[in-house]
């Protein structure tokens, strides 16, 4: 196998630490510099493969939802593919609380990060995450409803209402961890809302 290009090493190098450096610093704490020193790559560099900032960050937004989605269903055709729709669901969250707690919350979910740092000043910024959103809702809209078909969930609200519902949840436990610095505590509400809010509704006698 032929080995990548430098120019695609440094490409791939760029936006690694753009990645990691938003995800902690968040957008406007973190500089182009900032991640040139990283990289070690002059700035010059950095314009050969992005116009700029924003256009940057919106690769980084595909490169991280693309690796994030991968694993989930590298996770659920391997290790998963025996759980229970639901289950898969639990399983996801606390694969993605272990990262968090792995970086003792220093690392925000970048495009949560971004939603907050960025709102509606940067259309192309906006796009991409709306984009990337949605991508994430289709996963948990199909895994809903796969849930309920296993009677594991409540019929009386549709997959997609379902998955708005726990999808805010997620991004707010995501917020309050990120201060308080307790996956447990995330980790405890979404089981609230999958075990309790969620639970199949028994129909009268």
């Amino acid at each position: 196998m032929a080995r990548p290009r430098r120019s695609e090493q440094t490409r791939e190098a760029l936006i690694s630490a753009g990645i990691d450096q938003i995800s902690t610093h968040g957008y406007h704490g973190t500089g182009i510099k900032q991640i040139l020193d990283i990289v070690n790559v002059p700035k010059g560099s950095f314009y050969n493969f992005f116009a700029s900032k924003e256009a940057f960050v919106v690769e980084l937004v595909k490169t991280y939802n693309h690796n994030l989605l991968n694993e989930v269903q590298q996770f659920r055709r391997g290790p998963g593919a025996s759980l229970s729709p639901l289950n898969q669901i639990r399983q996801v969250a606390k694969y993605a609380l272990q990262k968090h707690a792995d970086t003792q919350c220093q690392k925000s979910c970048l495009i949560g990060a971004l939603a907050i740092d960025i709102g509606s000043e940067s259309v192309m910024c906006q796009q991409a995450l709306t984009l990337a959103t949605q991508e994430w809702q289709a996963l948990y809209i199909e895994l809903f409803s796969l849930a309920q078909q296993a009677g594991e969930v409540r019929m009386d609200m549709s997959a997609q209402q379902l998955t708005r519902v726990y999808w805010s949840t997620w991004e707010g436990s995501l917020l309050e961890m990120k201060v308080s610095k307790n996956t447990q505590e995330a980790a405890d509400t979404l089981e609230s809302v999958l075990g309790v809010l969620f639970k199949p509704v028994l129909s009268a006698a």
